[in-house]
């Protein structure tokens, strides 16, 4: 039955998707109970009976189809997600109809994965030349790409027989993010190690790192009044930035397929995604080197999302013993001097070392 309702679902060859409630279903066993008590009886108030519950059914067709025109869903906003975690996203829907309101209506996106929850969003009264906006919560069981076929509209108005459904195209992708846990302390003084220290750019600190032309706004005091003189501009002194060295999350994601299978490697993939979100929340430079590619440091919001979006599509890279330790050579340490913070798989999950 799961692989005939699938099917049904995914066929563009049926326009409608129409599933039974348990009230309807009660009110068809009836029906055909009735029908099948009726023949031969002659008793005109059975057939009477028995032809009112089949113009209940075929009314609740019909307004159920009528309830459902004129409707549009607006495409999903919002393209990442969270693993494991029901994240509520706002839908729209718009009626388009010039005279008559739409009842009980819900929304939700459908995507090729049936391993997802959704709860779809409510709307109760959808008023003609209207749109109204309600929330949808979603769940990813795993981090990846999701694909997004189309947007689901459904309705069990009026007599909540069936529920009537129409799937709306709007082909896309969410990307989904590991799941974020909280860093160990153990795990997060690993990476603490490191002081502020001079930077070979010029900035704020104390040591001499050169001179260049006078600017509106700089210092009086740093001015060079002996290298001025021989010049037709003033110069002034430039001084050495101060600040702590980057830090490098490097994740050796491949196992050589132990019992585990690739779960160590996702563990280990949140372990990364969990410390590399720590640190950038406390304001560090961070950069990520896995067997599959690499992100440059950097930091702020913007720098957790590359890093995300790149541990998002990461692959699992299943090999033997000797070829895991090639790929354990390729994640190396940038040359910059880095602090470092290992991640790999094992059979009890990521560890950091």
């Amino acid at each position: 039955m799961g692989r005939i309702r699938e099917f049904f679902w995914r066929s563009a060859f049926f326009p409608r998707k129409l599933s039974f409630t348990r009230e309807g279903k009660i009110v068809v066993l009836i029906s055909i109970g009735l029908g099948i008590a009726a023949v031969n009886t002659g008793n005109n108030l059975l057939y009477m009976v028995f032809g009112l519950s089949l113009a209940l059914i075929i009314i609740s067709g019909i307004l159920s189809e009528a309830n459902l025109r004129g409707l549009e869903c607006q495409p999903l906003k919002s393209r990442r997600m969270v693993a494991r975690r029901q994240t509520p996203v706002a839908l729209k829907v718009v009626c388009r109809r010039k005279r008559f309101p739409a009842f009980s209506i819900e929304a939700w996106p459908l995507f090729d994965d049936p391993g997802m929850t959704v709860e779809p969003a409510r709307f109760l009264e959808l008023r003609p030349g209207r749109d109204g906006t309600a929330a949808c919560s979603m769940g990813f069981p795993h981090r990846g790409e999701f694909e997004l076929r189309g947007m689901v509209l459904s309705t069990a108005f009026p007599f909540s027989f069936f529920r009537k459904s129409v799937v709306v195209p709007a082909p896309a992708s969410v990307l989904v993010h590991p799941a974020i846990h909280p860093v160990e302390s153990e795990a997060a003084s690993l990476a603490r190690s490191g002081e502020d220290e001079h930077r070979p750019v010029a900035g704020r600190g104390l040591e001499f790192f050169g001179v260049r032309d006078y600017r509106e706004g700089d210092n009086p005091r740093h001015i060079l009044h002996r290298q001025s003189a021989s010049r037709q501009s003033q110069v002034v002194r430039e001084f050495e930035d101060m600040g702590s060295r980057s830090l490098s999350v490097l994740l050796v994601n491949a196992t050589s397929g132990g019992s585990g299978g690739a779960g160590p490697v996702e563990d280990a993939v949140e372990e990364a995604a969990s410390l590399a979100v720590h640190y950038l929340e406390a304001g560090e430079q961070v950069g990520l080197v896995t067997g599959s590619g690499s992100v440059t440091p950097g930091s702020g919001p913007a720098q957790s999302e590359r890093i995300l979006d790149c541990l998002a599509t990461l692959p699992v890279l299943l090999t033997d013993v000797p070829g895991l330790r090639e790929i354990a050579r390729r994640v190396r340490p940038p040359d910059d001097g880095a602090r470092v913070v290992w991640v790999t798989a094992r059979d009890d999950g990521g560890s950091v070392g």
